[in-house]
C-alpha cells in the first residue's frame, strides 16, 4: 500500500542523464596529479581516500573525473559487496572511477539526493541488488545498469523527504562519530602493547630485569586424543572471534563422523592451525570447559607458575609475536609454524606480578573497544529498523518549515 501524497517510482525517473561505468587504466609510472578510485575505495555507505591510484593523463581518465555528489555504486563484487553505494564529496581533487564502479546523479528537481542516498543505502534495495546480480562464479557477481535503472522505490513529497534525510543523517553522525572513538580506542592499546608488551615502558613499582628464554621453557604440547569419543564438542579457531562451533562459521557442522583422533583441549589451553596462524588463527579456549579440535591443529598450555595465559594471549596478537611468526615462515616453502618453532621463539619474560598488571591495563582497554563495537551494532540495527519503517511510510514524520533544511 502506497501511503497517501507518495508514489512508486523507479531510479530511472529520478536520474540527471545516464548511469556510466568508469575506466580502468593502466598504472601510471609517475604522480601526474589525476587519479583513480580502487575497488576497495567503495565501503558501505563511505569512501576510503587512501584506497586511490595514480592515474595517467588521457582523455579517458578525464572523461571518468568525478563531480561534487556524484553516486558511486559497485557494480562488480563479492555477493556481500556488490551494489555497495557512497556519495563522492571532493574528498579527492582530479580522482576518476574504475570501471567496476557506475557513477549517476540524482536530478534535485525530481528527487532530494539526500533521500535517494539513504534509500539506496538501505537493505531493501542492496538485496534488490544481490537478488538481481549474475555471474558463473560463486565469488565475484554482477549488476548491470539495466537493474539500477529499475531499482523500485517510495517516493514522498519533496518536503517529507528532506525531512527523512535530516533524520536518518542524525544516525549516520552518531555512528561515525562511535567509529571515530573506536579507531581511537584501538590506537591507543596498540600503543600500550608495543610499549608495555616488550618493556619499553615500565609500571610503577616494578623495575627488576625481564628474564630473557625460549618460549619452550614456558609452554608445553597437549598431546590427548579424544580416543573414546567421549568428548562430542568440535571446535574451530577463527582469525576474528578465536575459539567458535564450526556451525558458527560454516553454518553447518564440518568435522569428521569420527572425532576419535581429534586433540582434546581445556578450558585456559591455546590452540592454533599452523598453517594459518600468521593470519591471526590462534586463541585461548575460555567460552567452553572442554572440546576437541581437528588434528590439523597444535594444542598447548603454559606453566602458569611462570607465564600468565591472558598475559601471553595479548603477547600473541602484539607486532612483536607477528614479526616472530614472519621470520619463522620466511624461506618455507608452506607459511607454517609448528610447535618446535613456536618453542624456538625468544621471549621476554616479566616477574608473574608485572605481567598480570600489565593484563588489568589491557582488558580495561578492551572492555572499552567491546564496549564501543556493542554501541556501533546497535546504532547500526536501531538505524535499520527506523529505516525501513521512514523509507516506506510506516512511521511518517512531522515536517514544519523551519525543520525544512537543505539536504
Amino acid at each position: 500500500m502506497i501511503p497517501e501524497g507518495w508514489s512508486q517510482e523507479q531510479l530511472r525517473d529520478v536520474i540527471d542523464g545516464s548511469i556510466k561505468n568508469g575506466y580502468s587504466p593502466l598504472p601510471a609510472d609517475k604522480i601526474t596529479g589525476l587519479w583513480v578510485l580502487g575497488l576497495g575505495a567503495l565501503q558501505d555507505g563511505s569512501l576510503n581516500e587512501k584506497e586511490i591510484k595514480p592515474a595517467p593523463d588521457n582523455e579517458k581518465v578525464r572523461g571518468c573525473l568525478l563531480e561534487n555528489g556524484d553516486f558511486l555504486i559497485s557494480r562488480s563484487n563479492t555477493p556481500e559487496k556488490v551494489g555497495r553505494v557512497a556519495v563522492f564529496r571532493d574528498e579527492i581533487k582530479n580522482c576518476s572511477y574504475p570501471d567496476l564502479m557506475m557513477r549517476l546523479k540524482i536530478d534535485d528537481e525530481k528527487a532530494s539526493p539526500g533521500y535517494m542516498e539513504h534509500v539506496l543505502k538501505s537493505y531493501a534495495v542492496r538485496s534488490y541488488f544481490r537478488r538481481s546480480a549474475a555471474g558463473s562464479s560463486g565469488s565475484m557477481i554482477k549488476i548491470n545498469k539495466s537493474i539500477v535503472e529499475k531499482t523500485s522505490f517510495l517516493l514522498p513529497p519533496k518536503s517529507e523527504q528532506k525531512r527523512i534525510a535530516c533524520i536518518l543523517s542524525t544516525w549516520d553522525e552518531a555512528i561515525t562519530t562511535t567509529e571515530r572513538l573506536l579507531e581511537a580506542s584501538q590506537r591507543q592499546k596498540l600503543a600500550l602493547m608495543q610499549q608495555l608488551l616488550i618493556g619499553k615502558r615500565r609500571l610503577p613499582g616494578f623495575v627488576g630485569a625481564w628474564k630473557k628464554i625460549k618460549l619452550g621453557e614456558v609452554i608445553k604440547e597437549e598431546k590427548k586424543r579424544n580416543r573414546d569419543g567421549a568428548i562430542e564438542r568440535v571446535l574451530s579457531v577463527t582469525n576474528h572471534s578465536g575459539f567458535v562451533l564450526p556451525e558458527e562459521s560454516f553454518s553447518k557442522r564440518v568435522a569428521s563422523d569420527n572425532v576419535s583422533n581429534y586433540r582434546v583441549v581445556k578450558r585456559g589451553q591455546f590452540g592454533y592451525n599452523p598453517s594459518r596462524i600468521n593470519v591471526g588463527s590462534f586463541a585461548r579456549l575460555e567460552k567452553y570447559e572442554i572440546g576437541v579440535l581437528s588434528p590439523m591443529y597444535v594444542v598447548f598450555s603454559v606453566d602458569e607458575k611462570s607465564l600468565d595465559g591472558k598475559y601471553f594471549e595479548e603477547w600473541m596478537s602484539s607486532d612483536e609475536a607477528r614479526q616472530r611468526i614472519n621470520s619463522s615462515t620466511q624461506g618455507s616453502v608452506r607459511d607454517s609454524v609448528g610447535f618446535d618453532a613456536l618453542c624456538a621463539f625468544p621471549f621476554k619474560l616479566p616477574p608473574l606480578p608485572e605481567q598480570r598488571a600489565i593484563v588489568s591495563i589491557l582488558v580495561t582497554a578492551g572492555n572499552e573497544i567491546e564496549a564501543l563495537q556493542e554501541k556501533i551494532k546497535c546504532l547500526s540495527q536501531e538505524k535499520k529498523a527506523l529505516m525501513q519503517q521512514l523509507l516506506t511510510g510506516k512511521r511518517r514524520v512531522k515536517v514544519e518549515a523551519e525543520a525544512e533544511a537543505t539536504i
